[in-house]
């Protein structure tokens, strides 16, 4: 029984000891670590295309016996990746529900930059990182008390889209806690419309 006592200690350190540490990971961390995925998948996506043409390079020229073109296809095709894959994760819609704005970059740089107005609480506007999967230049959005016209809808995630809202006055601060909408992000027209002339389908959207 003593022996079993005086077990208890050391299997309760082997635990605690050999267990893994829980990171506790920010928002921001997330949407890093996703984007830094993203890239990788590029880059690998890249560097895998380049070893491809490296290939077909390299067979072309010992079939036509061209030592110079021969040396040249040897390159190490991972050294090129990069240059290949070009600008990787560096446009997209940047949307901040705490700072309540909306940054549309471009080749990594901000060429648009906003207030905007998101999900009040209860109906708020969905964090992650989405695509824009819809451009339609004027619709009218519907809902259980709700229908309204927009000029530009840009959907991202479910129903909810990036779009012009002329019946607003303000945008920015808290007015989503009390007068937020129904999960969209809320922009001026003037924005509304160059952001649509700007972006594609498939342009990415990171709501944090």
């Amino acid at each position: 029984m003593k022996k079993f006592i005086c077990f208890i200690p050391v299997l309760l350190a082997v635990f605690v000891l050999g267990a893994p540490v829980k990171a506790h990971a920010t928002e921001a961390d997330l949407l890093n670590q996703m984007i830094a995925m993203q890239n990788a998948q590029a880059l690998a996506l890249a560097q895998a295309q380049a070893a491809q043409a490296a290939q077909a390079a390299q067979a072309q020229a010992a079939s036509l016996g061209d030592l110079d073109a021969l040396a040249a296809a040897n390159t190490t095709p991972a050294a090129n990746a990069t240059a290949v894959a070009g600008p990787i994760m560096q446009t997209y819609v940047d949307v901040s529900i705490d700072n309540q704005t909306m940054v549309y970059y471009e080749n990594g740089v901000p060429v648009l930059v906003s207030p905007c107005v998101t999900g009040k609480p209860g109906r708020g506007t969905p964090r992650g990182v989405f695509a824009i999967n819809t451009k339609t230049p004027g619709k009218y959005l519907t809902g259980p008390t709700w229908r309204v016209w927009v000029n530009r809808w840009m959907r991202f995630a479910g129903n909810c889209g990036l779009h012009d809202a002329s019946w607003r006055k303000q945008f920015g601060g808290n007015i989503y806690k009390s007068n937020g909408s129904h999960g969209c992000v809320n922009l001026p027209s003037d924005v509304a419309a160059a952001l649509y002339d700007r972006v594609a389908i498939g342009t990415t959207v990171i709501v944090h």
